[in-house]
């Protein structure tokens, strides 16, 4: 008898998650500009439906929307690794808050275990075209760089009151490319929080509470990654070009850390002070779109790392 109730519900939501999946999929290929907020959703079905259906239902929702997308755009290539990257997030971020890890090891189990799948289907897939995973990453980035550089110039002719040297457009373009893997981390990450965040709402209001994804703003980051920071910022000067890319990538990622830190403190201050909604949501604005203050708050975590803003190891 209870088999033949679970049975229905499960296909229910399974459906469900599909249906959500190829919704958030094809708004991001009818409407781009919505599309570049969207993709930071797409994780959450999954999500969602792992803690709730388990391995087996999220695992179809996943390989169903996939298959769906391939089917409509006849395309088994970077677009549906990208799309399936994103699901995949979904999934094992499921697996591991379930397991009730810390917030560090979730994302960052999430990242290698996302980048793992990725870097086996590349391969898998680099076999079967029969060029190598090289190649295939070098060819993805002159396309990229070639798009970047069309941005630009685009962008300059939109505005021809702004005289832009050509050569000037071709430098920042060179130079987005280079810091794109610190970027493009950055806003995976800035994805995998998001979802963390959305799915312990989406928890609290069915009054499950899951321990490791509680007081957030309490989070700061280990201590001995202001070393990290020290070092790179003296390795940036040395004149070895492999090694500067290298680092100004990393610095890019570990102040992106520290940002977290920072919103994690500002975030525990509105909630000690009981600040009101329309504040909080001006001054988040605020942050996001004014590059003056999201620099404030890379300062407010670097610096919570000896000033103790928070003071944590004294609340108790």
């Amino acid at each position: 008898m209870t088999g033949t109730l679970i049975q229905p519900a499960i296909i229910k939501d399974v459906l469900s998650g599909i249906l959500l999946c190829i919704l958030i999929i094809s708004v991001m290929y009818v409407m781009p500009l919505i599309g570049i907020f969207a993709w930071m959703f797409l994780p959450l079905p999954v999500l969602f439906y792992r803690l709730k259906t388990g391995r087996n239902g999220s695992g179809i929702i996943m390989v169903a929307s996939l298959a769906v997308l391939i089917v409509f755009t006849n395309n088994v290539a970077f677009n549906t690794l990208y799309f399936g990257s994103l699901l995949m997030t979904g999934f094992f971020l499921g697996e591991f808050i379930e397991k009730h890890l810390s917030i560090e090891k979730i994302m960052l189990y999430t990242s290698f275990a996302v980048l793992g799948t990725c870097i086996v289907v590349l391969l898998i897939y680099s076999l079967t075209q029969a060029q190598g995973i090289e190649q295939l990453i070098s060819n993805y980035v002159s396309r990229y760089q070639v798009l970047s550089t069309q941005l630009f110039s685009e962008s300059a002719q939109l505005y021809p009151e702004i005289k832009v040297d050509q050569q000037m457009l071709e430098k920042a373009s060179s130079l987005f490319v280079v810091i794109f893997p610190g970027i493009f981390i950055n806003s995976y990450l800035t994805m995998v929080w998001l979802n963390i965040l959305l799915i312990k709402k989406l928890l609290l209001k069915k009054g499950i509470l899951i321990k490791s994804i509680e007081n957030l703003n309490q989070w700061k980051a280990p201590d001995y990654l202001v070393f990290g920071v020290i070092a790179l910022s003296v390795l940036i000067f040395l004149p070895v070009d492999v090694l500067k890319l290298l680092s100004v990538n990393c610095l890019i990622i570990l102040m992106f850390v520290y940002f977290f830190q920072g919103i994690a403190v500002v975030s525990f201050f509105f909630q000690k002070k009981n600040a009101p909604f329309a504040l909080k949501f001006f001054l988040y604005i605020l942050i996001a779109i004014q590059p003056l203050f999201m620099f404030l708050v890379i300062g407010f975590g670097l610096f919570d790392t000896w000033i103790n803003f928070r003071k944590l190891d004294t609340a108790t």
